[in-house]
Order: C-alpha cells, then structure tokens, then sequence
C-alpha cells in the first residue's frame, strides 16, 4: 500500500516536472526575434532608439521582478506563470501594429509586466520538483537539478531554433505577422501551465507590510555571502550575450550574409546554443564553480575581440562562440544561485537575481547601441572592455567562497 502510494507520487512529480519544464521550454523564445531590428527601423528607429526602447522595457521589469517574484512566493507560482504567459500573448499581437518610437515603448512596458510576473516560476517549480523526486528517490538534489536544469536548456533552444527558422522566411512576408504569430507559444505555454499541480512550498510572511518582507529577503540573500556571490556571477554570465544581441543581424549583414538567409544564422546560432547546453549537461555537473565561469569569459573574449578586429564573412561565424556561452551560462547558473536560496524563497531570490542582472544589461545596451551607431565593430570592443574585468574579478571572488 504504501510503495504503491510512493510510485504513485513520484510518476505525479515527474509529470508535473515535465509540464514545468515543457512550459518553460515553448515560451523561451520569440519568432520574430531575427526580424525585430528590421522591424525597428521600418518605423524609424535606430540602434540607439532601439537600445532606448529595451531600457524602458529593463526598467519596467527591475521595478517589478522582486515584488512580482514574491507575490508568486505568497499566492501561487503557477497562476504568475499562466497570467504572465497570456499577459504577454496579447500584448505581442497589439505589438504587431505599433508604428512609432512611443508605441514600441508602451508595449515594451507591457511585454515588461508579464515578463516580471513569470519571471523566474518556471525555475522555482523546477526545483521544488527536483527536491521532491530527491527526496522520493535518495537521488543527489544538486545534481539533479544540474542536470535537469541543463537539459531544459537544451529543449529551450531546440524550440527557439524552430521559432527562429520560421520567423525569417515569415518575417521576408510580412514584419508585422512574424511579431503577432509570437504570440502563439505564449498560448500554449500559457494552457500547459493550466495543468500542473503546484504543491510548492509558499512564503510565509512575517509581516504585515508586504515591502518589509521582500526587504528581508533581498537583505537576507545580500549578507549570504556565497549566494551574493552567485548572483553577481548570474549577472555578469548571462549579460554577456544580451547587451549585443540587438546590433546581431547589422553584423550578419555587414560580414555579407543577404538578408533573405539572416535568420538562418540566427537558428545556426540557437544550434551553438543547444550545443552549449549539451556540454554543460555532459561537463558542468563535475566542475566547481570557478570553472564554470571561465568557460563564458574565455569565449566571450575570443569571439568579440577576433570579430572587432576582422569583421567579414569568414570571422563573423566567430559569433556561434556567443551561441556556446549563451547555451553554457543558462544551463549553469540558475543553479548555482537556487542551491544557496531557501524554498520558500526561491522565486523571490531569482527575481532579486534577474533584477540586478538587468541593472546590469541597461548601461551595456545603451553603450553598446550608442558605440554601434558611430562603427557597428565598437559594439563588439565595448562587450570585450566591460565583461572581461568584471568577469575576471567574479572568478576571484568564487575562488574565495568555495
């Protein structure tokens, strides 16, 4: 009787990890993300404006990842995760008809509130299920979750590579279709949502002032030492491969690649990604924490500087080392941080995590996009000149909390 309730209970789990992972997996990529700079300028926006539209957007979901993370803490990850998925649904299919600089700002601002309200779920429900099938099964907790943690990476990219093969030839059609077809995985990640059992450990607040228990938390999260560090690390190594990512199909086009093939390279490089996530599923769960985070640095510091130098059609495929680091990064330290996180505060560690990752991402894309404008190549040298020392300097602090 009770081994059959045992079973039972984990074959439930296990469902309701896939369902998580499967959510997580459809909704990480966007279909018109190779056509979305092409999109900006046909309504008059350049690099810069387009970096200023992405700020806007940042700075949205910096004033609400924590408090939106911790509203999923309190009430229910789930819902966070079905509201945020058909939030922004909608918002893109009104998207689709912007025609200025103000109105990509609105809904930018949007897409930036339903961004914040799932923000880091996905992650939550993930661990809570692993540390549930750990407990089930006396498997190792941190390794499993490396492990499952990397290969839903590797599924994200997978969608994201079929998103992008098809938002090129759409977008070649129509720029407006490939913005509003977006929408369609946020759809299905929202009804996968519907489905899973949230049986999470919730935050229990400690008082009456909602504000003061997230000021605990983050206080909390920022005296831990070992976490503090992880989260600086999660900043700098998922920053790395966002502050460019606009100025990606200029590049492509500057080295010679013709625009009806761009997308292409984008899901060539959504393959170097997958790649990416498979060597952190084969490697990452055996290397510490140092040597994890020499693996973007080193990458980075190659790619940008060859490229900087020599930009052509030859050296420009330089830019699949991104693919790796982005593929690596994302597979490894979500992980590092949640290890160090209490359960009941998971979500809200991760939403103070990606907050101050996106502090991060607003002085980078707002340099990078303002030195593209001058020479597309200075986009590259300003990744280079910001990451390499505050990389350098995050691998000496992990050397000194092992």
């Amino acid at each position: 009787m009770k081994k059959n309730y045992l079973q039972r209970s984990i074959k439930s789990t296990y469902r309701n990890l896939r369902l998580t992972m499967a959510e997580s997996a459809v909704t990480a990529g966007l279909l018109a993300m190779s056509v979305f700079t092409p999109f900006f300028n046909s309504i008059g926006l350049n690099n810069q404006q387009i970096s200023e539209v992405q700020i806007y957007f940042t700075i949205v979901v910096v004033l609400l990842n924590i408090p939106m993370g911790y509203i999923a803490d309190r009430v229910s990850r789930k819902w966070a995760n079905i509201i945020g998925d058909f939030g922004h649904a909608i918002t893109l299919i009104i998207y689709s008809q912007v025609a200025g600089f103000a109105g990509a700002v609105i809904y930018e601002c949007m897409c930036g509130i339903f961004s914040a309200l799932s923000d880091g779920v996905d992650q939550s429900l993930i661990k809570h299920f692993v540390d549930k099938i750990s407990q089930e099964t006396g498997e190792s907790k941190t390794k499993l979750l490396k492990s499952k943690t990397a290969k839903l990476e590797v599924y994200k990219q997978s969608c994201n590579l079929i998103l992008l093969a098809l938002g090129g030839p759409i977008g070649a059609v129509s720029l407006r279709l490939a913005i509003g077809l977006s929408a369609v995985n946020h759809i299905v990640g929202g009804i996968v949502s519907i489905f899973i059992e949230d049986d999470s450990e919730k935050f229990l607040p400690k008082h009456k002032n909602p504000f003061k228990d997230i000021f605990h938390i983050a206080k909390g999260a920022m005296r831990n030492r070992p976490l503090r560090t992880r989260i600086f690390a999660y900043a700098i190594g998922r920053e790395i491969t966002h502050g460019i990512i606009w100025i990606v199909t200029p590049l492509f086009l500057k080295a010679g690649i013709p625009i009806e093939i761009v997308s292409f390279a984008w899901a060539f490089n959504a393959f170097m990604c997958i790649l990416g996530a498979r060597l952190a599923v084969r490697f990452s769960k055996n290397l510490s924490d140092v040597q994890v985070m020499v693996v973007p640095i080193l990458l980075m510091s190659i790619s940008m500087l060859t490229m900087g130098l020599h930009l052509n059609i030859f050296t420009v495929w330089l830019y699949s080392a991104m693919g790796i680091t982005q593929g690596w990064t994302a597979a490894t330290l979500t992980p590092m941080v949640q290890r160090y996180a209490k359960p009941s505060e998971q979500t809200s560690v991760l939403s103070i995590t990606k907050t101050l990752s996106q502090l991060l991402y607003i002085p980078v894309v707002w340099i990078i996009g303002f030195v593209s404008d001058i020479k597309l190549e200075y986009g590259l040298f300003a990744t280079f000149i910001i990451f390499l020392p505050l990389g350098l300097i995050i691998i000496k602090k992990l050397k000194q909390n092992v």
